[in-house]
């Protein structure tokens, strides 16, 4: 067992050069920052000697050339195959956030000062104050991950004798969002298993963790890791005039419904063994009007974030289209019973207004374009060729699916299509009633219950890491049903998203996230604690390196 503080001189460094590299989403500081970890694992004598084993690999298809990094190093104890993956992102969220203070989000000495003079938050000025905490864009999410792994793996460069098994250490980009980079790379990983004969055991992320409620000192670990899908609702009603309000099929209050129903809804959190995601969130609801006019949209789009840690899509769909059809029927007694005490007051004459309705799912919509035309799938074909050469937003690219079937099938009634939009993150759910899993997350706890007291800290083993994780894509449990359910409802599944089902099954690597301790992730007083982080999480790690790779 390494003494604590062991590495954290030189994590520390590592991670301050690492937070000076601009590496925001979506821009070229990602390549950047790959490069520069490229070239400090290059300049390792192990490398020198075995350059074949460090490798850098292009995410496909990237107008920006970002790089994943692989690296597998050999323990020569004996020819054991058991392989652990230290896995971590590059990219960061963008500094939008940080309004004046810009200038300095990746200055982690000037930083503090400049919030410490716009904030009364007292936790934060604590943390400013007390020296413990270090502040920046990427501090926390998770470049001090990325620099314990990068000191863990010189480390066992430098002793090889000591350990029977291997480790690969994997950096990827397009973490924040499209998740390209881990997908990809599981060509090379499972390359290696084949001609390398690696057995992989498990995997380790040191994604950051917060407390989870005021005064909580657990240290958070995670077995598995939460799965995600986007469920998007087009809505399609019956304009009017403004002076005929009546008349019409009102999107705008279908939408309102939906969100009603969906919003931060507490049952539809995916209870697994007694822990529950975080509920339904939505993050884009707008009508779809091009400018101003005296007639009430047409159309409306909505999706939503979702987490899932056990449910099947089967259930899922069924589900929202549950909430979809009660909006639709909300909307026609809303509207009748309105009409109603309107001609009350008015003294019109009242007839009802209740228009016939359907829910579909796009799958039910292809099959009906199919009908009403048998090239559709050249229809689709030619928006995502034209949108993504434009780089046009993902999720807009699949309602141009659905607008353009929706349109093909001269659909006259109020609509409202279900549909799935990247990204997709699959769930890495390690169940007990799996003996080998049930086995290996036990002996992870008592591990981690040891190394506990060993550093005084009060650990607490969780069963889903809680937010999006590169993690998601080396295990999948959904079976064959869920996963053609889901397919079947991704316009232009297999060019505008693409999931690799078949080398995620063939991976099946348990996932587990030894977390960074940080607190404001993607807020401009994001910060990592520095004794636990530094001092204690790379003993914890390399704890698990001598359990599983020291026989």
């Amino acid at each position: 067992m390494l003494e604590k503080n062991y590495f954290y001189e030189e994590s520390l460094e590592l991670t301050k050069k690492l937070v000076k590299i601009p590496s925001l989403n979506g821009t070229e500081g990602e390549r950047h920052l790959a490069e520069y970890v490229r070239d400090w694992l290059a300049e390792l004598p192990y490398f020198q000697e075995f350059p074949e084993q460090l490798v850098v690999q292009e995410v496909k298809n990237d107008p920006i050339h970002r790089i994943n990094i692989l690296a597998l190093v050999k323990g020569t104890r004996s020819d054991c195959k058991d392989t652990l993956i230290l896995q971590g992102h590059c990219d960061t969220v963008d500094i939008d956030g940080y309004g004046s203070l810009k200038e300095y989000a990746f200055d982690y000495d000037a930083l503090p000062e400049k919030i410490k003079a716009l904030t009364d938050d007292p936790e934060v000025l604590e943390d400013i104050d007390s020296g413990d905490w270090m502040f920046g864009r990427g501090a926390c999410d998770m470049k001090c991950g990325d620099a314990i792994l990068m000191c863990i793996t010189k480390y066992f460069t430098e002793h090889l004798d000591r350990f029977d098994g291997n480790i690969v250490y994997m950096l990827n980009p397009v973490e924040e969002n499209q998740h390209y980079g881990i997908m990809d790379s599981l060509d090379v990983l499972l390359d290696w298993r084949k001609n390398e004969q690696l057995n992989y055991l498990l995997s380790i992320n040191t994604d950051f963790f917060s407390p989870a409620y005021p005064g909580d000192n657990h240290k958070y670990f995670h077995a598995g890791a939460v799965g995600k899908i986007l469920p998007c609702f087009y809505i399609h009603g019956l304009p009017t005039h403004v002076g005929h309000a009546y008349e019409g099929f009102s999107v705008t209050l279908a939408a309102s419904e939906i969100m009603r129903q969906m919003e931060l809804r507490a049952d539809f959190a995916d209870e697994y063994n007694g822990e529950l995601p975080g509920p339904p969130l939505s993050l884009r609801s707008r009508d779809l009007k091009p400018s101003y006019n005296v007639t009430s949209p047409e159309a409306c789009f909505m999706y939503f974030n979702y987490f899932i840690h056990n449910e099947s899509m089967t259930a899922i769909m069924d589900r929202l289209r549950s909430v979809a059809q009660q909006a639709m029927d909300f909307v026609n007694e809303h509207t009748d019973t309105q009409f109603r005490r309107y001609c009350e007051r008015s003294g019109d004459t009242y007839h009802s207004i209740k228009y016939p309705t359907q829910v579909l799912e796009y799958s039910e919509l292809y099959s009906m374009a199919e009908k009403e035309c048998p090239n559709v799938a050249d229809e689709v074909k030619q928006i995502t060729d034209r949108e993504l050469a434009k780089d046009t937003d993902r999720r807009e690219m699949s309602l141009m699916i659905v607008e353009r079937l929706f349109e093909l099938c001269h659909i006259t009634v109020p609509t409202t299509v279900i549909f799935l939009a990247p990204p997709y993150c699959p769930r890495n759910t390690m169940k007990q009633s799996v003996p080998e899993e049930k086995i290996l997350v036990d002996d992870v706890r008592a591990m981690l219950d040891e190394m506990g007291e060993v550093m005084g800290e009060n650990v607490k083993l969780m069963q889903f890491f809680p937010v999006l994780s590169d993690s998601s894509y080396l295990k999948i449990d959904d079976d064959d049903t869920s996963i053609e359910k889901l397919i079947g409802n991704f316009p232009g599944y297999g060019t505008v998203y693409n999931v690799p089902f078949d080398k995620i099954k063939a991976m099946n690597v348990p996932a587990f996230s030894f977390g960074c301790y940080g607190k404001d992730g993607h807020k401009w007083t994001e910060r990592v604690n520095l004794p636990y982080t530094f001092g204690k999480l790379p003993s914890i790690i390399f704890a698990a390196l001598e359990r599983y790779l020291i026989k």
